[in-house]
């Protein structure tokens, strides 16, 4: 006898997370990452404020050499990533041949690597097939990617645990979304010595960024309330709010309630930056907010109007405490004056 179980609405929810490798001074491991997975050449993805005016990269580039891996700089990362510097970008590397891919930097860098990871791999005849619809043509990545290590150096996305890259369309003046499995970079090395160069500016505003990504996990539609996918491979990245993603997302929310303070006070705090660099992660890892799902389907989101978006979320506070008031008690209690 066959057991079997069909509801209108989606009765599963999918744990994912990359493989991570945490602590001071773990990016000085890359290079023996790298040769691990059997990688004789790379590309180190990252933007040129990281690549003239810090020694990051030096730590990365002494890693891979005393592994004996061979690597090239693509260092024209944008602070937000677009379509037509991306293919600028892709076309500068064309002929050359990687057998895997490192991003070094924020979100942005991150993304970028995760894309040109995609476009080498499985070139395509316009940007947008890949981009979701209505936008794009939303074509299922064919198969597994080359490997890519993701070496964040801000607590704020947690693109390292996420499979999205996020890009504007120039033209179209959209924020949009490649979004599959196969874009989940294969190890994440989070180093929280990389982001004491963070200024207080860009501590507060990338923590701000993880701590709203975990509040939108935490209160998003719970997976249960979604409609059933017609097929397993129709199920978006981002499924929802469920018990796992509950537990993580909490917990991120309480780092960032702790410790971003210290943080934006005293850039060298590394108790502080290892705490807020495991909040964004956790915050990427589980995140299931709505926004991704906004993204993916090619919704307008320039700059200005996610801004905006952070702006409402706040004001709508009031009118969903009554329908969770557990949950923004809990909320609640971590931001408390101490």
């Amino acid at each position: 006898m066959s057991l079997s179980y069909v509801s209108p609405n989606d009765t599963v929810f999918t744990v994912r997370n990359v493989q991570v490798k945490f602590g001071e001074g773990v990016a000085s491991e890359v290079g023996y990452e790298t040769k691990r997975m059997g990688a004789k050449k790379v590309l180190i993805v990252t933007d040129k404020n990281i690549s003239k005016s810090t020694d990051i990269l030096s730590t990365i580039k002494d890693s891979l050499e005393k592994s004996g891996v061979g690597f090239d700089v693509f260092d024209s990362s944008p602070v937000e990533p677009i379509d037509t510097a991306f293919m600028k970008g892709l076309e500068s590397i064309k002929g050359s041949t990687y057998d895997g891919f490192i991003g070094v930097g924020g979100g942005s860098s991150i993304d970028t690597a995760k894309m040109l990871n995609l476009y080498t791999t499985y070139p395509t005849q316009d940007f947008k097939d890949y981009v979701a619809p209505p936008t794009g043509l939303g074509k299922t990545i064919p198969g597994p990617l080359k490997p890519l290590i993701a070496i964040p150096t801000t607590a704020g996305t947690g693109s390292e645990n996420t499979p999205v890259a996020i890009v504007d369309l120039e033209k179209e003046k959209l924020k949009v979304g490649i979004s599959h499995q196969y874009l989940l970079p294969s190890l994440a090395l989070l180093d929280p010595v990389l982001t004491v160069t963070l200024s207080s500016y860009y501590t507060a505003s990338t923590g701000m960024d993880a701590l709203l990504h975990s509040i939108e996990a935490y209160t998003s539609l719970p997976f249960y309330a979604r409609k059933r996918p017609d097929s397993p491979d129709k199920r978006p990245v981002y499924i929802g709010a469920n018990p796992v993603s509950d537990l993580f997302v909490e917990k991120s929310i309480e780092l960032v309630g702790k410790y971003l303070r210290r943080a934006c006070h005293n850039p060298y705090d590394l108790e502080a930056r290892t705490n807020m660099l495991l909040a964004a992660h956790l915050g990427g890892a589980f995140g299931t907010e709505k926004r991704g799902q906004d993204r993916k389907k090619g919704e307008k989101g320039d700059r200005l109007l996610y801004s905006i978006f952070y702006f409402f979320f706040g004001l709508t506070f009031r009118f969903m405490v009554d329908s969770k008031p557990n949950t923004f008690l809990i909320l609640a209690c971590h931001f408390l004056p101490i």
